[in-house]
């Protein structure tokens, strides 16, 4: 498990114990949505704690899942306490130290600027002084993609009287309907070859781009592909399609640069001892 998501599974297990912990207090019968026996769940803390951004149809089932989990661990730690069953003083330690990790995370985020601005200029030269990292290590395609459930011919005539795969998708919003292959239809990018289907992948290798090819019958559905361009192993990924790639690395090292510069400074202020001979 990396250390992100390390960090993500102890938010949510100390938002459970921190919701467990929640107990009666002055506050409107109304705003409680769970009770076991003196711990309650207000509705601001369950809306905190939901994840942002949910869309409106999904809140009231992800919302009830969250109360009865909530409800079912509230029960299973008072019954460890009736029985006198504790957290070990590591535990305990973990939950502080989360603490504490959430309350930097917060101070850090009130002291960095809002945005952390990139220029093209770093942005190429990092690329320049970087090209090793941008090398292809398997052969690529830039690959237009459509399947179909069912062979619609308006759309096949469409396809055939077209130079372009993607606007035919686009015009008919063939890009936001869900299919049986749960695979994206319109514009991949660039993918590697060996990572396509064994139905295309000789033609891929022996097409022709910008050619249109398809219906190819596939998974009871109908295929169809265009190869906007074709790319071998060792070469270079150009700067355009590592662009934003580059803009989050060079952000991410301002940022750790900002953060480190943070702590320094609040360093002098404090008492600050490290003992690395005392490391058994």
């Amino acid at each position: 498990m990396t250390p992100k998501a390390r960090l993500f599974a102890s938010v949510l297990a100390t938002g459970f114990l921190l919701l467990v912990a929640c107990r009666k207090s002055p506050v409107p019968q109304i705003q409680i949505v769970a009770q076991v026996e003196d711990h309650y769940l207000t509705s601001d803390q369950l809306l905190s704690w939901m994840p942002p951004n949910l869309p409106e149809e999904q809140k009231n089932a992800v919302a009830r899942q969250y109360i009865d989990r909530w409800v079912q661990k509230t029960i299973l730690a008072i019954s460890a306490n009736k029985e006198g069953i504790t957290l070990t003083p590591y535990q305990k330690w973990s939950v502080r130290n989360l603490e504490k990790e959430m309350l930097a995370q917060k101070y850090i985020e009130a002291k960095l600027p809002k945005e952390i601005i990139i220029t093209d200029e770093e942005i190429s030269n990092y690329y320049e002084e970087n090209k090793a990292e941008f090398i292809r290590d398997m052969d690529e395609v830039h690959l237009v993609q459509l399947y179909l459930e069912n062979l619609d011919q308006a759309i096949a005539r469409e396809i055939r009287e077209s130079k372009s795969l993607l606007d035919v998708i686009q015009k008919n919003y063939l890009d936001t309907k869900a299919n049986r292959m749960l695979e994206q239809n319109g514009d991949l990018g660039y993918v590697p070859v060996q990572n396509l289907r064994k139905e295309i992948i000789w033609t891929i290798k022996n097409g022709a781009t910008g050619r249109i090819y398809g219906p190819i019958r596939i998974d009871r559905g109908y295929y169809y592909f265009q190869m906007m361009d074709r790319q071998p192993k060792g070469t270079y990924r150009s700067l355009d399609l590592v662009k934003e790639d580059i803009r989050l690395r060079l952000m991410n090292i301002r940022r750790n640069k900002l953060v480190a510069d943070i702590a320094k400074k609040d360093e002098e202020k404090l008492s600050v001892s490290v003992y690395p001979d005392h490391i058994k």
